[in-house]
């Protein structure tokens, strides 16, 4: 059994590393990937042969070699980065760990200089796979869209390539296919959802004289459209360019390191040279180079964003990236989107209304039976919420799906006939005012009403709406004790978020939202001066997740795009998370500052000790080992750090 699992797992491990290895084919083929696994590696080798040689100091050669050769390894790669970094006159942190690793590396301190390149070339590591899954993000929107599309002619319809689709062009949608362009319906009937591109919680009812978005889905019904828009004019076109202009123009933070290194890097050349010259003594220099090391100072921000990433992965959030950490501790605006995220994104069946003398279960098991062949969200919620009462569902005598307007079945010998108002105008059945006031109302209510006939009387209405998540409101209370703005945008009509955003204490909402909207709102608050997290799940927020300071896509229910464009996902579907993080990111930030504070302290006591020479090289690099332990310490706290009780503290970025 031991050896069966070993085998299972090892097979697993070759399939998903195999999986990897192609999707980022070209990330691991890097020089930067290449030599920081190689560096990484023949650390952990020198370690297993000589674990006394990582406290470093003058060792034999023997001792010494394997950090010698992990040193060299990894350092040669940080040499040749900042060697371009001087040439593009980029004074980045790889020129003062090189002098670093130089130094240790002339004063035979091997393991220093391996453990700080091995560090330096981790963070690059990271950053450039953030960048590889961006790129596999922005190729997910190309599979909405089919790979042969069906053109009518007047000699007949034909299987053409995408790509040779032309405005003007009509072609045939059957159910279940994808819509290849943005159109307008010149024939036929069905039931589309749109909730890639517009975010509308229920699929829509097409016929002719309707609009149609390219990557949309045909869920019921037959339509002849005519492309009026085709490859990158489409909407779905826009919303990868916005995708791609957003990630380009969103430079990813510094590292704490090179935002000082044009100072830091001249201070230690500058003092090295001046003790040497005032001393006489090259040891001294050696001395001040070797304590100018940021060593301590790579360990204090990577060492407690690590401990704050390996926090939120524990309780169900990826954060992709250290700098998210950063920019998240800033934010003061959370904007969500509404549908699949706010909500569940599954209609429920809120309200049964029987008319008529017909009781509420009645109306529910032969409105069950009659959608039980349905492939609507509709008649999904129906069969769902019978299953639910104990309602035992049969099949219908006959059934008929009328697309765009509802069903017709025949069960128990009766005709049903289930569907919106003009569903009956059609057939010619009165629907009385007090019916369609009771429907007004219901609709009012941000439901979406149906009416069920029995042989040509109705005899009741059914009503539906997309649900709260039910830790939506905890989260939602929590993060306004924070001091956070808060808005909603929706594709959703007006009254649907209107109610939503009433139940949640939210005054700031949109409505009816199209994707390039959605990134106006986020530009315009970032205009105010505002850090804005954008929370959401659709393809149709992909570029408001890109545009805005922090992306966060719900990991269930959420598109590949979003969850490949997002910084942040909530893998669990929980915003219960969502305030979590952002105390997370302010503690992990408070301890990057101390980590930083007590790291300058070490180096202006390191300095002082080694003008007079009472440091020498292998003192000063031992104390800068030693001053690591308290950093990491600290940074270690965030492993277990949980919200404290009680009114949480207010933003103070």
């Amino acid at each position: 059994m031991i050896i069966e699992r070993i085998s299972d797992f090892g097979a697993r491990f070759r399939k998903g590393g195999k999986l990897f290895f192609n999707r980022y084919r070209e990330f691991n083929l890097s020089p930067g990937t290449i030599f920081t696994l190689a560096a990484g590696i023949s650390l952990i080798i020198a370690i297993i042969l000589q674990p006394a040689g990582i406290l470093g100091g003058d060792a034999g050669e023997e001792k010494a070699l394997p950090y010698l050769v992990s040193a060299v390894i990894g350092s040669i790669y940080i040499w040749w980065s900042a060697l371009q970094g001087i040439r593009r006159r980029d004074f980045t942190a790889d020129i003062p760990v090189s002098l670093a690793t130089m130094a240790a590396i002339a004063i035979g301190h091997y393991s220093s200089a391996a453990i700080v390149a091995v560090l330096l070339l981790l963070g690059g590591l990271l950053e450039n796979l953030v960048v590889a899954r961006s790129g596999k993000a922005i190729r997910a929107l190309a599979s909405l869209l089919p790979d042969q599309v069906t053109l009518r002619k007047e000699t007949g319809d034909i299987l053409i390539p995408l790509d040779q689709v032309r405005i003007n062009d009509i072609l045939l949608v059957h159910s279940g296919e994808r819509i290849a362009a943005d159109g307008e319906v010149i024939s036929g009937n069905a039931t589309v959802n749109q909730s890639a591109i517009t975010g509308e919680s229920l699929p829509v009812e097409i016929q002719a004289g309707s609009k149609v978005f390219a990557g949309t889905l045909n869920e019921v019904g037959t339509l002849e459209v005519k492309a009026t828009g085709v490859g990158a004019e489409t909407t779905l076109g826009q919303i990868r360019r916005m995708v791609e202009e957003s990630q380009l123009k969103k430079a990813p933070i510094e590292r704490m390191l090179n935002r000082y290194a044009k100072f830091y890097t001249p201070a230690a050349i500058i003092l090295g040279g001046l003790l040497w010259w005032w001393s006489g003594d090259i040891l001294r220099a050696i001395t001040m180079l070797i304590v100018f090391c940021p060593c301590v100072m790579v360990l204090a921000v990577p060492t407690a964003l690590v401990a704050s990433i390996g926090n939120a992965a524990m309780r169900g959030s990826l954060v992709k990236k250290g700098a998210t950490v950063e920019t998240l501790a800033k934010v003061d605006t959370v904007i969500f989107d509404k549908t699949g995220t706010v909500t569940s994104g599954q209609l429920k069946l809120k309200d049964i209304v029987p008319l008529n003398g017909m009781d509420c279960g009645e109306l529910l098991g032969l409105a069950a039976v009659a959608e039980k062949l349905s492939e609507h969200p509709i008649g999904q919620a129906v069969v769902r919420c019978a299953t639910d009462e104990g309602h035992t569902i049969s099949d219908p005598e006959a059934f008929e799906t009328l697309p765009g307007l509802g069903v017709r079945a025949q069960v128990n010998g009766h005709d049903l006939l289930i569907g919106r108002a003009r569903i009956f105008t059609d057939q010619n059945i009165s629907i009385s005012p007090d019916v369609e006031a009771r429907a007004d109302e219901l609709a009012a209510l941000g439901r979406s009403p149906i009416i069920v006939a029995m042989d040509r009387e109705p005899v009741g209405l059914l009503a539906f709406e997309d649900d709260l998540r039910p830790e939506t409101m905890e989260c939602i209370g929590r993060i306004q004790k924070l001091g956070l703005r808060i808005a909603m945008v929706t594709g959703d009509n007006r009254s649907t978020a209107g109610r939503i955003a009433a139940g949640l204490g939210i005054s700031e909402v949109y409505s009816e939202m199209l994707p390039e909207q959605k990134v106006q709102i986020v530009k315009n608050l970032q205009a105010e001066g505002r850090k804005v997290a954008f929370v959401g799940d659709g393809v149709n927020d992909g570029p408001a997740l890109a545009t805005a300071d922090v992306g966060m896509a719900m990991g269930l229910t959420g598109t590949d795009v979003a969850i490949e464009t997002a910084e942040v996902v909530l893998l669990s579907d929980n915003l219960s998370r969502l305030p979590h993080l952002l105390t997370l990111s302010r503690r992990a930030v408070s301890t990057i500052r101390q980590n930083l504070v007590f790291s300058l302290g070490v180096l202006a006591f390191a300095v002082g000790l080694t003008i007079p020479g009472i440091l020498t090289p292998v003192t000063g690099a031992l104390l800068h080992e030693l001053a690591s332990i308290p950093v990491i310490a600290n940074s270690a706290r965030l492993i277990r750090y949980r919200e404290p009780a009680g009114l949480l503290p207010r933003n103070t970025n």
